[in-house]
């Protein structure tokens, strides 16, 4: 009977290891499956798969991408007028018009014949691999034994790996259990590194398949510390001078310039002479090139001020079409030639949410032709709000990329008909703004907009109404009722108020001392300098307290 059990035990402890081994072994036992995706034309973006129905087609020999993917891979701001089927492109020196089917093409609207065209497949926009290749840092090539079309980026450089042993392959994922997709490497072969893991590399064949491989297999080059580096293309900063515009407000054709003069510490005078006034781009001129000549003899530097009347409807049915852009920004061009300027500044307000994207359409497309001729580029930009017609409408962040400054209006804080009195800049509240704009604007590009204004509050039977007034008119109604001015520290500004046959006033002082408070800001962020609104609304004293603080 005891041998009987001991027999028992041993068959039973015979039999459980041969499980536990078999499980062993099969826990360790590489998967030897081998599956492929490249029966049919695929397409890697770096070590990315794409998911997307023909995201790239062969027609007649000649590679073309979709318009989807080129939008989402390598340039979010390509532009399709479907309405005009144009295709438009745009960088710091050109803007290419496309159109469908069309060789005639043009780059800053002078005419050149392409060698394949935009067109269409299956109710899709597709563009030919010679446009890409002309026009953007990529590198595409295609790969008959994978039937892959791989596109890298030529501004970055990717970390390379060595195969040092035989039987290496590329896995789906991190595990020996997991299907092969490039089996037998042989010793030598290069791939791309995107990624480390434990006993891991995230790699992609050169000729185009991703997937992981064992680090016992790969011999890294270390020349680079990670993955993938962007390449410096030593780009030329612009010189980081302080701006100090002052804009020059004009109410008709400026016909009298013998008040013109020096004005210390300002570089760039802004007039605000042109304004764009119906859909058909007509655009109302009040410059004097007396005015400007002189300005430049005293070696200031003149970028006029181009509004778009603050109309919503007409800034729409201009900037929604290519066609009407590009005539629109070729008169405005023809127009800041003739009087020699040096720069422009766009001035465009009240604008429907709908039109966002055609505005910054509009800057994407002026911006080159302007620089060609060596002008400089500058928009008017309001502070965050939730405000769709006078915040939400401006992409800050895609207009920075294509003005070379950037003015935030960082007043009117309390507009001419708040329903509650007060500063019309306090210094907290500038300071905010300023930080909310950072957030989208590089700090050399933003320029802070400082008022040289008040407005005095009236308060009587219960009605709030409210004058702008002139840093000369707000000193004389001080002066005139002898109001006894009390300086807050919190805001950093002077407050008076003054009870008058029934009558509340309320005024929150603009002077040296709040704007010197507010322009120390260029330096606590490091801005490109300050914008005032406007010249003629200043006392003598101003002109010198900016220069003091900024210089």
């Amino acid at each position: 009977m005891f041998k009987k059990s001991v027999i028992l035990i041993l068959v039973f402890l015979i039999i459980t290891g041969a499980i536990g081994l078999y499980f062993y072994v099969e826990k360790y036992r590489p998967n030897t499956e081998v599956i492929t995706f490249y029966d049919e034309l695929y397409l890697i973006v770096e070590d990315e798969l794409v998911d997307s129905i023909d995201p790239v087609i062969f027609n007649e020999n000649v590679l073309y991408f979709s318009l989807p993917i080129v939008k989402h891979y390598i340039d979010q701001d390509i532009f399709y007028d479907e309405e005009e089927e144009t295709l438009i492109i745009t960088n710091e020196e050109k803007v290419l018009r496309y159109r469908l089917d069309e060789q005639v093409a043009t780059v800053n609207s002078k005419e050149f014949i392409t060698d394949n065209v935009i067109t269409e497949f299956n109710k899709k926009v597709y563009i030919p691999i010679d446009i890409l290749l002309r026009n953007y840092r990529v590198d595409i090539n295609y790969f008959e034994n994978t039937n892959a079309v791989v596109l890298d980026f030529t501004d970055y450089h990717y970390l390379k790996g060595e195969v040092i042993l035989d039987k290496a392959v590329i896995r789906t994922d991190l595990s020996i259990k997991a299907p092969i997709i490039y089996s037998e490497l042989s010793i030598g072969t290069l791939v791309n590194i995107y990624g480390e893991y434990e006993q891991w590399y995230k790699v992609r064949t050169l000729d185009g398949v991703p997937g992981f491989i064992e680090k016992k297999f790969i011999k890294v080059n270390y020349d680079k510390d990670i993955f993938k580096v962007k390449i410096n293309n030593d780009e030329v900063k612009k010189d980081r001078r302080i701006i100090n515009l002052t804009w020059d407000y004009t109410y008709s054709k400026v016909k009298n310039t013998n008040n013109i003069g020096l004005i210390p510490g300002v570089n760039v005078i802004s007039p605000t002479w042109f304004s764009i006034t119906n859909e058909h781009g007509n655009i109302v001129d009040k410059g004097n090139k007396d005015y400007a000549n002189k300005y430049l003899e005293y070696g200031y530097e003149v970028w006029p001020l181009i509004d778009n009347s603050f109309d919503p409807d007409l800034t729409h049915e201009l900037l929604s079409k290519s066609s009407k852009r590009e005539k629109l920004i070729n008169d405005i061009l023809d127009i800041y030639i003739d009087y020699g300027f040096q720069g422009i500044n766009i001035d465009f307000e009240n604008i429907h949410l709908k039109t966002r994207d055609y505005l910054t359409q509009f800057v994407r497309e002026l911006y080159p032709v302007f620089k060609d001729t060596g002008m400089m580029v500058s928009m008017d930009v309001t502070g965050i709000s939730t405000s769709e017609n006078w915040s939400l409408c401006y992409d800050r962040e895609r207009l920075s990329k294509v003005v070379d400054y950037m003015m935030l209006m960082a007043y009117d804080q309390h507009w001419a008909s708040s329903p509650v009195a007060g500063s019309v800049a306090e210094y907290p509240w500038v300071e905010n703004s300023i930080l909310g704009v950072l957030r989208y604007v590089p700090n050399d590009k933003l320029v802070l907009g400082v008022p040289f204004y008040t407005r005095l509050w009236i308060e009587k039977d219960g009605k709030l109404s409210s004058q702008a007034l002139s840093m000369e008119r707000a000193n004389r109604f001080i002066e005139e009722n002898n109001i006894e001015l009390i300086w807050d520290e919190n805001i950093l500004q002077f407050y008076g108020q003054l009870e008058k046959d029934d009558v509340t006033y309320k005024i929150w002082i603009e002077d040296s001392n709040s704007l010197e408070a507010k322009a120390s800001l260029v330096h606590k962020y490091d801005l490109a300098g300050v914008a005032s609104w406007r010249k003629g609304f200043e006392t003598e004293d101003i002109w010198v307290s900016l220069e003091k603080v900024l210089y």
